[in-house]
């Protein structure tokens, strides 16, 4: 016997598909589906169109921001030219201030070395005009006592005492004493002994004493010394270097001289006043004409000298106003 439920299921089947199998027959169904059809399809065309404004929005969006971001960088870009030009103008502005600058500084250095120019000429005439006036002070002071003026042309003179005792004894050589000769010198060559005359040869009473007269000629020359000096150069073939033996002290170019050249040009120029084309002749006379001295290291040998005796001579001229008196000499003392 057949199952009671499967019996109503399969009578609610049946009565399904009578009535699908109806409403298929009368096109109820069609209808049906045609308009949830047509249903859906207006739902999807509502969503198409909505994405397709939205689309359209965002495109437009899309167009507003790059139309945007193209005047922002179109804005940039004329901002950037703007900010370059001003900046090549202010470079150009600083290039013609520098070479104002440096205009103004090469005028500045020129007028302070015609400062400086002006001062060493004004520190020489003072130093000049400052010597002048110790030298006017000085012969303004002088009278019989500091200098060689006789004691008879001063003014209001004082009697100069004699505080020498007299011995009695006549004036000149005393007997006994040592006189004062000439200072003989140690002979350069050897001793020329004169022949005796003829009447000594002749006459034989004429008898050799222990006794012998002893003179001297004393005269000076000057003689050319000349001291070369070679040295051989010798090269290094490794790293090419070149090197030779040290040469002495003084000896720096290739004519050199020494120090007995240079200060007797400087004595003759300077302490007997002697021209340098003078001192210059005078020297090549010496030597035969051999020796040769330009002028002009004649004339630089008086600031040579200054240089080297700059301390010394400010010493002694320190100690010159420091001390009471600056001009002494020994003249002797009259007597009554």
């Amino acid at each position: 016997m057949p199952d009671a439920y499967d019996y109503i299921t399969l009578m609610c089947r049946l009565k399904a598909a009578q009535a699908r199998n109806k409403e298929l027959e009368s096109g109820e169904r069609y209808i049906q589906l045609n308009e949830f059809h047509q249903k859906e399809c207006r739902v999807y065309e509502h969503k198409i169109r909505k994405l397709e404004a939205a689309i359209a929005d965002a495109h437009k969006e899309t167009i507003r921001v790059r139309n945007y971001w193209f005047q922002v960088l179109e804005d940039m870009l004329l901002e950037f030219e703007a900010m370059q030009k001003k900046a090549a103008q202010e470079l150009q502005e600083m290039e013609k201030r520098a070479l104002v600058a440096e205009k103004q500084r090469d005028d500045a250095l020129d007028k302070v070395k015609e400062l400086r120019l002006q001062f060493y000429e004004t520190a020489a005439r003072l130093e000049e005009e400052q010597g002048k006036n110790l030298k006017f002070r000085a012969q303004i002071n002088r009278d019989y006592e500091n200098s060689s003026i006789p004691s008879s042309k001063t003014i209001k003179r004082k009697k100069i005492t004699n505080s020498r005792e007299k011995s009695g004894r006549k004036p000149g050589g005393q007997p006994g004493h040592k006189g004062h000769s000439r200072k003989k010198h140690e002979p350069t060559h050897p001793i020329i002994f004169l022949s005796p005359p003829e009447a000594v040869t002749e006459d034989c009473a004429f008898k050799k004493t222990g006794k012998t007269i002893i003179k001297q000629l004393i005269n000076i020359r000057m003689i050319l010394d000349v001291t070369e000096y070679h040295a051989d150069v010798y090269y290094n073939s490794k790293t090419g270097e070149r090197i030779h033996a040290a040469f002495p002290d003084g000896v720096v170019d290739d004519v050199n001289y020494d120090g007995s050249i240079r200060a007797f040009l400087f004595l003759l120029n300077n302490d007997c006043c002697t021209l340098i084309d003078k001192s210059r002749k005078f020297l090549s006379d010496l030597t035969g004409g051999k020796l040769n001295i330009s002028k002009r290291m004649v004339s630089k040998l008086s600031k040579e000298f200054a240089l080297k005796t700059e301390p010394e001579r400010r010493s002694v001229c320190a100690d010159m106003l420091l001390s009471p008196v600056m001009h002494t000499d020994c003249t002797n003392a009259r007597e009554n």
